[in-house]
């Protein structure tokens, strides 16, 4: 609604915010108006503060082919959602929530507002979660929005069977389902997940109006090439016969010739012949809290090491760790060891998103860890003063894996001690996947 207002308003301002303020969606002085959709609402806005925050509007009302009419209709905007990017316009804030971030954001990069869009991308970032991330990355990709992009594949990759359970998933576009088939890390089966490319294809047959009923070839028509990113070797044959056979994803060649291949045989032709297994989500486990577990200094000399004892409560695949570094960028040489790895380089300590200075030691290949065996991790490491950590855990979980600390057996292992143990010291995350 307009605001009501009084000769000498402006004296009971005291800011140019507040003033602002005042004139938004106020018919004083209000030189256009806008609609949205279908909603009788009308708007009231002032051109130069539109202009004054935005390259379209300012094209809009000064350029070259200025917009005269008004109200401005907006036929695919809403009105809450406009209200609060208009808000913004005027009071530099406005209340972004999880449901209405994708509509301001749509408004912000519409309008080329980047202060905004970085506003709602954040509000996005958080929440995401397993049931809605298939939604927000639509958007991410729409929106050329890379880092949200990046998050959003982060939970499919870490909670697949979740993301790929819900609802949003089986409304994502063709691009993204092909992205999702040709993931190198989902924490999912691939007989779990070609059911739920199976539900995508009949929910898109039914978009479309096709009974699938009366002809199952359709499936194939409309899974397209993507067909040839499902992983139906990695299947059990069991599986395979029981869950795709009988859909019509698959020609009766391409069926016969799956099955040849399970058998042994060697299939000329078979486009699923160079298949890999997807690898695990690597997890970083952190011992030490980012806000209270940082601290300096940490001194090498090359000849003393640091080490520590760990267990995991089930079988992981170890691929290394994160060390301690410095802020101005040093370089550190570092010879790790687990069992019977042995791993000599030069890192450079680079800032994480975390704002912590380290670098990634990481295996070549990954080594197995069984349940409850313990090892050591052994780091002889020189270059100059780096941080390290301070209330260290005892033990750190992620989903159902756990991983415990023991400070190490030093003379055991032939080593001078530089005194990293369950509270202080270096490795300050350990790199693992599921089996």
């Amino acid at each position: 609604m307009a605001s009501k207002y009084h000769d000498d308003w402006q004296s009971s301002k005291r800011t140019v915010l507040q003033r602002n303020a005042y004139m938004f969606d106020n018919e004083l002085m209000s030189d256009v108006s806008f609609t949205c959709g279908e909603s009788s609402r009308i708007f009231h806005a002032h051109k130069y503060v539109l202009a004054t925050s935005s390259a379209v509007f300012f094209a809009m009302f000064y350029g070259d082919l200025a917009q005269k009419e008004s109200p401005i209709c907006l036929p695919d905007d809403n009105e809450e959602n406009f209200n609060e990017f208009l808000r913004y316009l005027y009071t530099d804030d406005c209340k972004i929530t999880a449901e209405n971030a994708i509509g301001v954001l749509y408004l912000a990069k519409k309008y080329l507002m980047s202060s905004l869009t970085k506003k709602c991308c954040k509000v996005l970032e958080a929440s995401i979660k397993p049931d809605n991330v298939f939604m927000v990355l639509e958007q991410a990709i729409q929106f050329d929005e890379q880092k949200l992009e990046a998050k959003c594949w982060d939970i499919v990759s870490k909670k697949t069977q979740e993301c790929i359970n819900s609802e949003a998933f089986c409304n994502v576009g063709s691009h993204t389902l092909n992205a999702l088939l040709k993931s190198e890390t989902l924490t999912v089966t691939e007989v779990e997940l070609f059911k739920a490319v199976l539900k995508w294809v009949d929910g898109e047959c039914a978009r479309q109006g096709i009974n699938i009923e009366e002809d199952k070839t359709v499936r194939r028509r409309v899974l397209g090439d993507s067909v040839y990113e499902i992983r139906f070797l990695e299947m059990s044959q069991e599986d395979f016969a029981k869950y795709v056979s009988s859909t019509g994803i698959l020609t009766e060649t391409e069926l016969v010739s799956i099955f040849q291949k399970f058998s042994g045989l060697d299939v000329a032709g078979l486009e699923w012949k160079e298949q890999k297994k997807r690898r695990s989500y690597i997890v970083g486990f952190s011992r030490f809290d980012v806000a209270n577990g940082i601290k300096q200094a940490w001194n090498y000399n090359g000849s003393s090491s640091d080490a520590l004892t760990l267990t995991v409560n089930k079988a992981v695949l170890f691929h290394g760790v994160r060390l301690f570094g410095d802020s101005n960028c040093s370089q550190y040489v570092v010879k790790f060891r687990i069992k019977a790895q042995n791993l000599s380089r030069i890192y450079t300590s680079e800032q994480d998103n975390d704002g912590v200075w380290g670098y990634d030691v990481m295996l070549p290949k990954p080594i197995s860890l069984q349940p409850d065996e313990e090892f050591t991790i052994i780091a002889t490491i020189n270059g100059p003063q780096s941080q390290c950590g301070k209330n260290g855990k005892s033990s750190v979980k992620n989903d159902d894996t756990v991983v415990t600390f023991k400070n190490a057996p030093y003379s055991s292992h032939g080593l001078i001690p530089n005194f990293t143990n369950t509270d202080n010291g270096q490795f300050y995350k350990i790199f693992l996947s599921k089996i």
